[in-house]
């Protein structure tokens, strides 16, 4: 990815430059983890840098950077977090600038600090879509998963416990069913399976903003299911869905969200569509392979038909999202 350096003059990059001191580091050194407070930025004078995330049990490198690069300063400028960890593959020399020597000279220099926002704030605009998972339009041509680590003291000990057969599991056969027809034929729009507990979260359309509870049994009976969940055509409410969107955009607050924020949203309530109702069953027909999964206990799955993402928690894992095109992948390379 380019630097946000890229249109400054030689004048700029020199004011840039002044601020840099220098450190080694050694090879497999970790330089930050993700999740870190951004206190630093780096320029690489020697060596190589690997940027990457942690993914379930697997380390994915989302970037080499290398002599010339610049790195972790984007984090820097918005005053926030790692988004990703950097280690050094060999014997690096870096140039480090401290965050707060940075913010110092981009309030001394109004025109370097004009660049660089302009640059951040469309990055910014496209993180916003990236990070809310907006793109979620299910072409198939790529895998998207986000994984989140949860506690590690649980991580380990996780698989030392005997599994329980819970409700869900007992019944499950018959409650995909029901899932199934809650997402397609009637008002549901997203539904939490907790696997352990037995509670079932729902919300719809008719109440979007709110999440319904109810015990896994209650809705393997149909009068209880007709009572709370009357039925809708699925492209209906794919259409009840698209126009809350655009009464959003219509909304006075809409038109003073920052720009980025303002255009990002616009360009996905435009360009929304519901998850294509032919892959509602193939989701929901590997829950029970998902639960079987042999070194680790998903505990929940989440299925929304606002977005292509699945969202799976793990007692001994944290969360993982996923998109349909990596749902398959996922759960045949962990069965």
């Amino acid at each position: 990815m380019a630097s946000v350096f890229r249109d400054l003059t030689e004048r700029e990059l020199g004011r840039v430059r002044q601020l840099i001191s220098d450190v080694e580091i050694a090879p497999d050194e970790v330089i930050f983890n993700e999740g870190d407070l951004a206190d630093c930025l780096y320029y690489i004078e020697s060596g190589i840098v690997s940027l990457y995330i942690e993914k379930f049990n697997t380390i994915q490198e989302i970037q080499e950077a290398k002599a010339g690069d610049w790195f972790g300063e984007v984090a820097v400028v918005n005053k926030g977090y790692r988004t990703a960890s950097a280690k050094a593959k060999v014997a690096t020399r870096l140039g480090k600038i401290s965050a707060s020597d940075f913010h110092t000279l981009l309030a001394q220099e109004p025109e370097i600090n004009r660049i660089i926002h302009a640059i951040v704030n469309f990055r910014n605009e496209k993180l916003v879509l990236e990070e809310k998972m907006l793109n979620t339009v299910c072409d198939g041509s790529r895998d998207m998963h986000i994984s989140i680590k949860g506690d590690a003291s649980l991580r380990f000990s996780a698989m030392e416990r005997p599994r329980y057969e819970s409700v869900v599991d007992k019944n499950l056969e018959a409650l995909t069913a029901c899932f199934e027809d809650l997402l397609i034929n009637r008002t549901a729009h997203r539904i939490m399976v907790g696997f352990n507990n037995g509670e079932i979260r729902v919300s719809t359309v008719l109440d979007p903003f709110s999440e319904e509870f109810h015990p896994a049994l209650r809705l393997l009976d149909t009068s209880y299911v007709q009572r709370h969940f009357p039925k809708i055509d699925y492209n209906r409410k794919a259409g009840m869905i698209q126009r809350m969107y655009q009464a959003i955009v219509e909304d006075a607050f809409f038109k003073e969200l920052p720009e980025h924020l303002k255009q990002g949203f616009a360009s996905y309530f435009h360009n929304w569509q519901p998850l294509p109702v032919d892959e509602i069953p193939k989701i929901i027909a590997r829950l029970p392979q998902l639960r079987k999964i042999s070194n680790f206990y998903a505990r929940s799955a989440t299925i929304n038909i606002v977005k292509d993402a699945i969202q799976m928690q793990f007692n001994c894992d944290g969360s993982h999202i996923v998109n349909l095109h990596a749902y398959e992948h996922f759960v045949e390379d962990m069965s």
